[in-house]
């Protein structure tokens, strides 16, 4: 058995002997085209188009072979294609420039039409010339046209060749359409070329001018909306997609996009519908059942997406975004020896990954192994130099390990980086106070609290700080933000309690301890604090009977 050379959506087992998936119909693994081109591997796709590196048998060399992908063309598709590469040959014809890229050959076999690329290294040997096929007809129906020459010169396939050979044609010519279905189509090939060079405004005009022609070409709608998605036009990216499905509603990737688009808008309901909708087109699709988990996540369903991770994973092993998923998951839900599993097997996949390695770090530090998790995230720092969490991350570390002004060079660092981290910022003030710079912390605890002012822990340290200091009213207010947030945070109520008292507001102070005993009845320092005031009031009788109690917490715990 041999797997289809497309892992990431067709993953189909075929016989050993098939040329051909039986599935999605590329060619596989080791098979000949026409008896002479040696397919070795699967290097890019698209929606309508595959890329394989192979060999040339004849020749010894090199070379790359791109083909319709079987299932998804029509024979029109083929005929254009065949056409086109006709076409691209005769132009590399006449480029003899070493470093060239040039069409070689073009053909059939089977269900597959092709052509294949090749680097012109050396100048041509005086041999018959390349053009000594016929020329070429397309029927279409019961009629016949002769081939246009100057039909794909604004096509991707000529574009392509143009550029890479450095010829006088490199500038992309309009096409010269035949039919406004055929124009349509064009049009639709120039804009996913101009996508895969990373050409995007290019390509959105192709899409655009596609559509203008023929406004139910649902590729078309689906590479704009691509597009749109990527310029964080998330709303017409929708709409786009939306139109996509009204013309193609059985193609799963369609809803698998949509879903992309509705996570970035956090509409995660709508988000699952997409996903299951994908996977009742295609059960085996590995990408809707990771998005599938990664909602699941969001929507508050952990271990539920544990379940989705682990089908995509019985899909295909080999994906690294499937193995971070479920790793990130199981760190979420404290299982931090599963997590590291995880993520270890995605750092086999990809050893190189600073995003894994980020991570492994935090499961280290987790597990109490700082040493060990700074070494990862300082790696994790020189492969992504630019990557504030990283930088954030391993001052972490440095604070565990009590290195704290160590610790705060790299809390600068991540917020050179990103200066709306509020963790950073808290963090930092968090380090300050540890090395008694207690001004520059409560200005870092302000910093952090203005881009996060729900951020409890950092109210409550900036009023205990500012009690320290003798400043109460202040810290008071700090308090009181912090039991607005959590009004059983029963430090915040201890620490106001003091507060108050040190203002002489001792039966405001009484009630802050009556609050801490309330939530936190074991905890001895409460009944001392509430003691102390009450004896400041003249209850003595009750002063004593809190202190007693204190005394046998204490005991309790001592004994434990």
């Amino acid at each position: 058995m041999a797997m289809c050379l497309d892992t990431t959506e067709c993953l189909n087992e075929n016989q050993s002997k098939d040329r051909f998936c039986t599935k999605c119909g590329i060619p596989t693994a080791g098979s000949l085209l026409q008896g002479r081109y040696e397919i070795l591997n699967l290097s890019g796709k698209d929606r309508t188009t595959v890329t394989f590196q192979a060999l040339d048998r004849q020749r010894g060399k090199d070379v790359t072979i791109r083909a319709l992908r079987p299932r998804r063309a029509k024979q029109e598709d083929r005929e254009n294609f065949l056409q086109d590469a006709e076409l691209a040959l005769a132009f590399s014809s006449t480029m003899h420039e070493p470093g060239s890229v040039c069409v070689t050959d073009y053909g059939e076999d089977n269900q597959v039409v092709f052509l294949v690329k090749t680097l012109m290294d050396d100048p041509p040997v005086e041999e018959a010339p390349t053009l000594l096929r016929p020329q070429m007809t397309v029927r279409v129906g019961d009629e016949t046209f002769a081939s246009n020459p100057y039909a794909a010169f604004g096509s991707p396939l000529a574009n392509e060749v143009h550029v890479e050979a450095r010829s006088t044609l490199a500038q992309p010519i309009s096409p010269v359409p035949r039919s406004t279905g055929d124009a349509a189509e064009r049009w639709l090939a120039h804009g996913d070329h101009a996508y895969e060079l990373g050409q995007y405004e290019k390509a959105l005009v192709a899409y655009e001018k596609a559509l203008t022609e023929n406004p139910e070409i649902a590729p078309a709608w689906s590479g704009k909306g691509a597009i749109l998605l990527q310029h964080g036009r998330l709303e017409e990216a929708l709409l786009a997609y939306n139109q996509a499905l009204k013309f193609q509603p059985h193609d799963p990737d369609h809803w698998i996009s949509q879903a992309n688009v509705l996570h970035e808008l956090n509409r995660f309901d709508e988000e699952m519908q997409c996903y299951d909708r994908a996977l009742a087109l295609d059960p085996r699709s590995v990408f809707a059942w990771n998005g599938r988990g990664i909602t699941l996540v969001n929507l508050g369903h952990p271990h539920e997406a544990l379940q989705a991770f682990d089908q995509a994973l019985l899909l295909d092993a080999n994906q690294v975004v499937v193995w971070q998923g479920l790793g990130d998951t199981l760190f979420s839900l404290h299982r931090y020896d599963e997590a590291l599993v995880a993520i270890d097997r995605a750092l086999q996949l990809d050893a190189k990954n600073p995003g894994l390695m980020d991570t492994k770090g935090n499961i280290l530090r987790r597990q109490r192994q700082p040493e060990a998790a700074l070494e990862m995230h300082q790696r994790a720092t020189l492969l992504a130099p630019q990557n504030a969490m990283i930088w954030f991350d391993k001052a972490n570390d440095l604070r565990d390990l009590k290195r704290y002004a160590e610790a705060l060079a790299d809390y600068d660092q991540a917020l050179a980086l990103d200066a709306t981290l509020a963790g950073a910022w808290y963090n930092r003030g968090n380090a300050l106070a540890y090395l008694r710079i207690n001004e520059d912390a409560l200005e870092s605890y302000d910093q952090a609290l203005k881009y996060d002012n729900g951020l409890t822990s950092a109210w409550y340290n900036k009023g205990s700080l500012l009690h320290e200091q003798g400043r109460d009213q202040e810290a008071i207010v700090a308090f009181d933000h912090a039991l607005a947030l959590n009004p059983e945070y029963i430090a915040a109520w201890n620490n106001k309690g003091l507060a108050l008292f040190m203002l002489h507001r001792i039966e405001e102070a009484l009630i802050a301890f009556d609050q801490a005993t309330t939530y936190a009845p074991d905890e001895p320092d409460a009944w001392y604090n509430k003691a102390i005031a009450l004896e400041k009031l003249g209850r003595q009788e009750e002063a004593v009977a809190c202190q007693e109690w204190a005394r046998a917490l204490e005991a309790k715990q001592v004994a434990q």
